[in-house]
């Protein structure tokens, strides 16, 4: 299991990439976090979504909303409008 720790590094490089739009694939956020992704990154969207209760949702702490593409195994970061 990742640890909030882990996810932080990826809150970390999108703050530090500062982009509005970030493409990355599951892969790269898995080179990033330092771990595997659960099963339910590949299979349910939700995973992805914007509740701060979910301990992977660090993007929202930096500014970030996520949108998957569960089929190409990539997701997009969009910086939320103030």
């Amino acid at each position: 299991m990742i640890a909030r720790e882990q996810y932080e590094k990826l809150a970390r490089h999108l703050q530090g990439d500062g982009r509005a739009r970030i493409e990355m694939t599951f892969e790269e956020v898995a080179r990033i976090i330092g771990g595997e992704l659960p099963p339910s990154a590949f299979d349910y969207p939700a995973w992805w979504g914007s509740d701060p209760k979910h301990t992977q949702a660090v993007w929202l702490d930096v500014g970030y909303l996520a949108r998957p593409d569960l089929k190409g195994r990539r997701v997009t970061f969009l910086r939320a409008q103030p």
